[in-house]
């Protein structure tokens, strides 16, 4: 009796993810291993760069109004607290509603028009705050921002997964969303340096932010109109060689064909699956603490003693950590697999330096902690690469994306009614809240993996029972059809 037969259920998924990498090289066996690394270089220069400027950009065009307060947006307004938080809040309801049909539209109209478009609009909303003299302008305003911009964060995460199959998602997905822990500190940075407009024209520094960092955004989306290319099957940047290399990669995974037609049935199945409202709660949860830091950082370092140009200093160095861990557990989740493990850990640590922030006075202690809780943005980064990776069909990937990106957007709605002002400087209770996130993420994605891993085990003893062992030993598609059932299919191998 063979190993298989005799336990059969999925290999590790540190295993998987090796028995995937050598499966592509066996597939790609017939090709120059010189092209299908230059294939990859190419598609890394060509996709990469895009997508981190871009997601910069609309980090920092949502953020920086927390930046924008501490140096006289709040004073200038004449803005109580609770109207502040109302306009940090506002976006993310323009989020939860357009994000799911605008990737629905994305994969109708093609990520090579829609994305940058939609970047050039938002950039223009964001100089328009410029114009914005009263608590209710800059309310509504903040609510046409989040409109503008919804469907760009699960567009460029369906586009990036489109380009990579999943054992070489993780470190690409790091790389995107390594630019979010920039975004604090070269944000802060810029946001500081514009400010020295203060004056020029007769135009106030805060409202010079909004006016440089909007035209940077629409500046950026223009030239996305000129580089970006939606899918492998269409890029003239490879050779013929070339990119049949980048297509063979990704169908041999999980069938993820170069040119799968719009299909209403699979974008309905992404509704119909369970999973996507779990992916949903799990992104909400996770989601909370992230935005309400980022909203905020500046204005809780305030509370440690700092004002103005140097609390949004301050508030650079821990993003600086940030931005370091989640490159690193980019590339360990490419090299092991386990990004339920990465997940956990990562949450546990912030959870931990959140405890102390709520039961320690010292101010240099409390400061050190915000270096521990930039490890927020290691689960982001990993459950990208895990829902990107277990969604199978793209239209169904597409549907699903913005749908549980809109969940994890009512977070953001509530994560600006975190870190109220009357509960400073310690802010114990908006602690507490993020701590309570994090119980539930927990939960969340622990019940996920276990459904995951119970699957991989029925569909292994069933291709056992049914003398299809190499499918057990292999845990991939390699180009096999999936169809409208996408990861339902019974060859499909979810990754842990």
């Amino acid at each position: 009796m063979s190993e298989i037969e005799k336990a059969p259920h999925r290999s590790t998924d540190s295993e998987s993810v090796s028995s995937i990498a050598q499966d592509n090289a066996r597939l790609l066996s017939q090709y120059d291993p010189a092209d299908v690394k230059r294939a990859w270089r190419k598609v890394d220069l060509h996709v990469m760069p895009i997508a981190v400027l871009l997601y910069l950009a609309s980090y920092i065009d949502r953020a920086n109004i927390g930046n924008a307060k501490v140096l006289g947006l709040s004073k200038a307004l004449k803005l109580t607290p609770n109207q502040y938080n109302l306009a940090l809040s506002i976006f993310f309801v323009g989020y939860v509603v357009f994000e799911t049909p605008s990737n629905i539209l994305l994969k109708r109209i093609g990520p090579r028009w829609y994305i940058p478009a939609m970047t050039v609009v938002w950039g223009i909303v964001c100089a328009l705050f410029s114009l914005v003299h009263t608590s209710g302008s800059l309310t509504a305003i903040r609510f046409f921002l989040g409109a503008a911009e919804a469907g760009f964060l699960p567009g460029i995460v369906y586009w990036v997964g489109s380009w990579y199959p999943r054992h070489l998602q993780g470190r690409r997905f790091a790389i995107l969303y390594s630019s979010v822990s920039l975004t604090g500190a070269f944000g802060g940075l810029l946001a500081t340096a514009i400010h020295a407009l203060d004056g020029v024209h007769g135009i106030a520094g805060w409202k010079w932010i909004f006016i440089v960092e909007g035209c940077i955004t629409s500046g950026f989306g223009l030239l996305a109109f000129v580089f970006m290319t939606s899918y492998p099957s269409r890029a003239k940047f490879l050779t013929p060689t070339e990119r049949d290399i980048i297509i063979i990669s990704n169908e041999a995974d999980r069938a993820l064909k170069a040119r799968e037609a719009f299909s209403g049935r699979q974008i309905r199945s992404a509704f119909t699956d369970w999973r996507t409202y779990l992916w949903g709660l799990i992104y909400l949860s996770t989601y909370v603490p992230v935005y309400s830091v980022i909203l905020s950082l500046p204005s809780v370092v305030t509370g440690l003693g700092y004002e103005g140009t140097t609390a949004t200093l301050m508030a650079c160095p821990p993003y600086g950590v940030g931005f370091i861990v989640v490159l690193v557990s980019g590339w360990t989740t490419d090299k092991y697999g386990r990004r339920y493990l990465h997940y956990i850990v990562s949450i546990v640590i912030t959870m931990i330096a959140l405890i102390v922030l709520m039961t320690v006075k010292s101010n240099t202690v409390r400061y050190v902690m915000f270096f521990f809780i930039m490890f927020m943005f290691v689960p982001i980064s990993v459950i990208w690469s895990w829902l990107s990776s277990n969604v199978a069909g793209s239209n169904k990937r597409a549907a699903a994306t913005g749908f549980i990106f809109s969940m994890g957007n009512i977070g953001g709605a509530i994560s600006g009614q975190i870190y109220r002002a009357e509960w400073a400087p310690r802010y114990v209770q908006g602690h507490a809240v993020n701590l309570g996130s994090y119980v539930i993420a927990i939960i969340a994605g622990t019940a996920l993996w276990w459904s995951y891993r119970q699957d991989n085990i029925a569909r292994d003893a069933a291709a056992v029972a049914a003398g299809e062992t190499e499918k057990v030993t292999r845990g991939d598609m390699l180009g096999e059809d999936l169809g409208d059932l996408g990861d339902r299919h019974p060859h499909f191998r979810y990754y842990l």
